[in-house]
């Protein structure tokens, strides 16, 4: 007999990347990892929906998750996010009128645009920014039918940056602004968060090979500016300490945390960075494998949503 579905399950959560499918299972809020594993695949330009079922329901059956309430957590290939001027209008005609403000950022027609925003600061204040998260409806609904077909109930839409709030929160001190660098092939992200919020989201044209010349100039200026920025228009605080995420070339990390606190040293960052350690935020039930645990950071977080109290879920 099937049980029904309920909070008490837990959540599981999936990351469906270019490069294949990265999972995990939190089933309480204990912050225990059960499950954590990746899949390769290779989507191409075109998400393949059978291969996804196909995948998808092999993980449903190893791991007994059936009606299990799943958080997909899209990458970022799969939205746009742009901090925008507020609209002026009263908060709850928003959405209605940041539609029009954001159509010549999506590639696909505004009838099909899903959009959510979300604040980066109190919504109590006299809001001058807020963030705009735009994905393409049927993409959404898509992959939605394929992961309930699946046997798993999708109960929430996750994005990357919400992923990463989840699991710095736990490493803040109280009342600490904690900042987060994630350095990929095409990017650099990043993320300051406060009391389970989001405060400040940016991307810059900052890059691996960008790096592996031993080049940090350019990554340097562009925190110093994120920095400006935060301080000048948004009024914020800015984070001293930077954490970055498990990655597969543990040593290119390693030599990036070292370099930017050398920058710190010498005045031109003040800011403290290190490597995070997901067994500092959660244990697993088995151990894993430095390279899922490189693959599958951002899914971890996912499944963390019922874990986390922030006021943008």
């Amino acid at each position: 007999m099937e049980s029904s579905i309920t909070s008490n399950q837990g959540l599981c959560s999936i990351e469906i990347r270019p490069d294949g499918i990265a999972f995990a299972h939190i089933p309480s809020a204990n912050f225990e990892v059960t499950a954590c594993e990746f899949y390769p695949y290779q989507f191409g330009n075109q998400l393949n929906n059978d291969q996804l079922k196909v995948q998808l329901s092999l993980i449903t059956a190893k791991h007994q998750l059936k009606k299990i309430r799943c958080n997909w957590v899209l990458h970022p290939s799969n939205y746009r996010l742009t901090l925008i001027n507020a609209p002026n209008v009263p908060q709850s005609e928003y959405k209605k009128a940041i539609r029009w403000q954001i159509k010549d950022i999506v590639n696909h027609p505004l009838e099909d645009t899903s959009v959510d925003i979300f604040y980066p600061d109190e919504p109590e204040k006299a809001l001058k920014k807020v963030y705009v998260i735009a994905a393409q409806s049927s993409f959404l609904q898509n992959i939605a039918h394929v992961i309930q077909d699946c046997g798993l109930y999708p109960a929430s839409v996750d994005i990357r940056e919400f992923a990463i709030r989840n699991l710095i929160t736990g490493l803040a001190k109280q009342d600490e602004v904690i900042g987060l660098l994630s350095i990929v092939d095409e990017s650099c992200l990043m993320v300051s968060v406060k009391q389970s919020n989001i405060q400040f989201v940016r991307r810059f044209p900052i890059n691996w090979q960008n790096l592996k010349a031993d080049n940090y100039n350019d990554l340097i200026t562009e925190m110093q500016r994120s920095f400006n920025y935060c301080q000048t228009e948004l009024k914020q605080e800015i984070p001293i300490r930077f954490l970055m995420p498990p990655g597969i070339d543990k040593t290119m990390i390693q030599n990036v945390a070292k370099n930017l606190n050398k920058a710190s040293k010498s005045s031109k960052l003040n800011v403290e960075v290190s490597i995070f350690n997901l067994q500092e935020i959660v244990t697993f039930k088995e151990s894993i494998d430095p390279r899922i645990e490189s693959h599958c950071w951002v899914a971890i977080g996912g499944a963390l949503r019922n874990s986390i109290q922030g006021k943008q879920q």
